[in-house]
């Protein structure tokens, strides 16, 4: 058998025996608590001069009640782990995908925002020569849309600034594209940002 396998397996028992032992414990209190409850239920039924018929069901409901909202508490907090666990996985993910793009090389950089593009449902996506590109570094189409892309992979606090959206705004007459895209792992300054929303292009930062 498998180091799988067995690992499966036992993990099988461990959740078995907990599955066991959960039941054993609420049989127990189911037996036990009722009848402890009793007394002070008692006492309290005879001092506002309730009859004292129905004190056990009373202690019984009392304590469904109780493991009821223990078991409640439980599992809502087991559930918070869960979150607090998924959120730090998604944070670890993040921080090992940040790591991954700053230490692309500028081409690999293009190769990962083609890839992205691809994701994103992106047809025809290819990169262009690494020399005489004429500002675009991908080639896409977005449905009937033929759309080109310049990917600056800046160290975070170097901004692109406003000829790399003039470039690729030039780029998008050259190859005869209806958009125009720029993908950048840092920033924009301030006037590119302003042209980029005169001229039509698109501004994207990867997230890092």
């Amino acid at each position: 058998m498998s180091c799988y396998g067995l690992r499966r397996q036992e993990d099988e028992r461990v959740i078995m025996k907990r599955l066991i032992r959960t039941i054993v414990l609420l049989v127990l209190a189911l037996l036990l608590i009722p009848f402890a409850l009793e007394i002070p239920i008692r006492y309290v039924m005879n001092l506002a001069g309730a009859p004292l018929e129905y004190s056990y069901e009373i202690s019984l409901v009392l304590t469904v009640i109780g493991l009821f909202l223990v078991l409640d508490r439980k599992r809502i907090r087991a559930r918070r782990q869960r979150r607090r666990e998924r959120r730090a996985e998604r944070r670890e993910r993040e921080r090992l995908r940040n790591s991954y793009v700053l230490n692309l090389s500028p081409y690999e950089y293009e190769e990962y925002v083609a890839e992205e593009l691809r994701q994103e449902g992106y047809t025809d996506v290819d990169t262009t020569p690494k020399s005489g590109d004429f500002g675009a570094d991908v080639l896409a189409r977005d449905g009937d849309r033929t759309v080109c892309v310049q990917c600056k992979r800046y160290a975070p606090g170097h901004l692109v600034g406003v000829k790399a959206v003039q470039e690729i705004y030039s780029a998008k007459d050259y190859y005869g594209c209806d958009d125009a895209y720029l993908y950048t792992t840092s920033d924009y300054t301030k006037a590119a940002v302003e042209m980029a929303n005169e001229l039509g292009v698109l501004l994207v930062r990867t997230q890092v």
